[in-house]
């Protein structure tokens, strides 16, 4: 090749392209050098005995993630992969972000973001534990890179498949994904209804094109043409909605029937707080519940309050389980169950207030944002591999010291949540200025709209979704909010500049 043809390809996109995905690879190592085989606590080593074959499967913990860990660990033989995918989905998901914005655009140095949020503190702290709540986050960032490639490249309509695969995934992992995934079903179906219009828009439909006209239509004509896209719409998010609950159903029944998950009613933990704090010791006495289980539950809540704790009464006061070892099932769960249905159900005030107490200490506050090498009891009982204590020395005074020493609002639910607020507010506000330009010309330009609200939504629904069950303050439970509202920032400063080049050119 010549100079000028080397220089060429070294400035094309494509090179850039490549070294997007040089730079993610090259964090990517450095990251699963100091952190490998991932860090640990009582509940993912409790999966890793599962998925090793110490123990039997139980559903306290997702038994799709361990089944899926055991199936790494039979492929490689290192406990380490599971970190290795954790990651590696994450690195797609950033190399993806960087060249969509990129080859749509926008400068550069605004792609190179895709990969530098990696390296942010709020994403570094939680990526080197493998918290199932990582793992739901990550597959739900990668779903939705798919589908913006399918989206933007219509062609690639197979990558349709793994994104529900992920999908499918991150609800398995977390039941409680479910409130994230609904906004990502409506964008999915708004997708495909999209797709449709084009294939009908080429086949010459010119009353079509008519109609989008504000000049030419008639009102009735107008009022039509707007409520048929939104009918097209909500029926394709239900057939979306409905693959992934259908997945998940199906995949859970498969991992059952091969693995023999054990049942043990994990949900009662969320009656059993509910109960403790929110009735009255005089109406549990006069309850007609099993007079073990009022006792216990009143003895129980004496020592929670001495201890300042007003839930995860389950790990904090209560024994845990019938046998007092971690996951083991709660006694008398019909009994609970008829408790919180009888007792919590009838007296919405005691329990919203109860709940509102709860949900304000998880809004405002937080802990475990990061998860120290020296806290690696569990890992030991469990026979994981010790990982390095040296990444602790790098990364810790960077996360703890610096991030959350400087700016603590980082790891708080309610900053992402204004954030995602103000996102969704940028949004409306863009939305008539983006319909008079696609009136004003055929063209019509690439926008990251859709997938900033749809991140922004997202991230808002899963806080909110945490009402009624949140168990604790871990930054662990903010995780996917903060790290859909940071890609969505990417897109929102990318849609800037791509609109500025557009009015005022390069």
């Amino acid at each position: 090749m010549s100079r000028s043809a080397i220089r060429r390809w070294l400035t094309s996109p494509l090179a850039w392209d490549l070294l997007l995905g040089v730079l993610v690879a090259i964090w990517s190592a450095l990251f699963l050098r100091l952190f490998w085989p991932g860090r640990v606590n009582v509940d993912i080593a409790n999966q890793y005995l599962q998925a090793t074959g110490k123990i039997p499967y139980s559903d306290w913990h997702p038994p799709v993630m361990s089944a899926v860990w055991r199936i790494l660990i039979d492929i490689t033989g290192d406990p380490g992969s599971l970190l290795l995918l954790q990651v590696g989905l994450l690195a797609a998901a950033a190399w993806g972000i960087g060249v969509l914005v990129h080859r749509s655009g926008a400068p550069r140095w605004v792609s190179l973001l895709g990969p530098t949020i990696m390296v942010t503190p709020w994403v570094v702290s939680q990526m080197t534990t493998l918290w199932k709540d990582t793992q739901m986050a990550v597959a739900i960032l990668l779903a939705v890179v798919l589908i913006m490639i399918t989206r933007f490249l219509p062609k690639t309509w197979l990558l349709r498949l793994p994104a529900l695969a992920l999908l499918v995934y991150a609800v398995g992992v977390r039941k409680n994904a479910v409130f994230a995934v609904v906004p990502i079903a409506v964008y999915g179906g708004w997708c495909l209804m999209q797709l449709w219009r084009n294939r009908r828009g080429r086949s010459g439909d010119s009353a079509a094109t008519v109609s989008e006209s504000p000049e030419t239509s008639e009102p009735t004509a107008d009022a039509a043409k707007e409520g048929r896209p939104l009918l097209l719409t909500a029926v394709s998010s239900l057939i979306v909605l409905g693959l992934i609950g259908g997945g998940v159903k199906v995949t859970d029944a498969v991992i059952a029937s091969q693995l023999g998950v054990t049942k043990t009613g994990q949900i009662s933990q969320i009656f059993l707080d509910d109960v403790m704090f929110s009735v009255p010791d005089a109406e549990l006495r006069k309850s007609g519940a099993p007079k073990e289980l009022t006792d216990h539950i009143s003895s129980a809540r004496d020592k929670c309050l001495e201890k300042g704790e007003i839930w995860d009464s389950y790990w904090n006061c209560y024994g845990r389980g019938t046998t007092g070892k971690a996951f083991s099932p709660i006694a008398y769960q019909d009994e609970l169950k008829s408790l919180w249905l009888n007792e919590v159900v009838t007296h919405p005030v005691s329990y919203i207030e109860y709940r509102t107490s709860v949900y304000s200490s998880y809004f405002f506050t937080s802990k475990l944002e990061y998860w120290e090498a020296d806290w690696d009891g569990d890992a030991q009982r469990a026979r994981l591999p010790a990982g390095s204590a040296k990444a602790d020395y790098i990364f810790r005074p960077y996360v703890e010291d610096f991030a959350l020493g400087t700016f603590p609002m980082l790891f708080k639910p309610w900053f992402w949540t204004l954030v995602a607020v103000l996102l969704l507010g940028l949004e409306y506000r863009s939305r008539s200025r983006t319909r008079r330009e696609l009136n004003a010309s055929a063209h019509r330009p690439r926008s990251f709209w859709p997938e900033i609200t749809v991140l922004a939504a997202s991230a808002l629904c899963y806080i909110f979704g945490y009402f009624p069950i949140v168990p604790a303050n871990h930054f662990r439970y903010t995780f996917w909010p903060a790290l859909a509202v940071t890609f969505a920032i990417v897109l929102w400063l990318a849609q800037r500049r791509i609109q500025q080049v557009r009015i005022l050119g390069p």
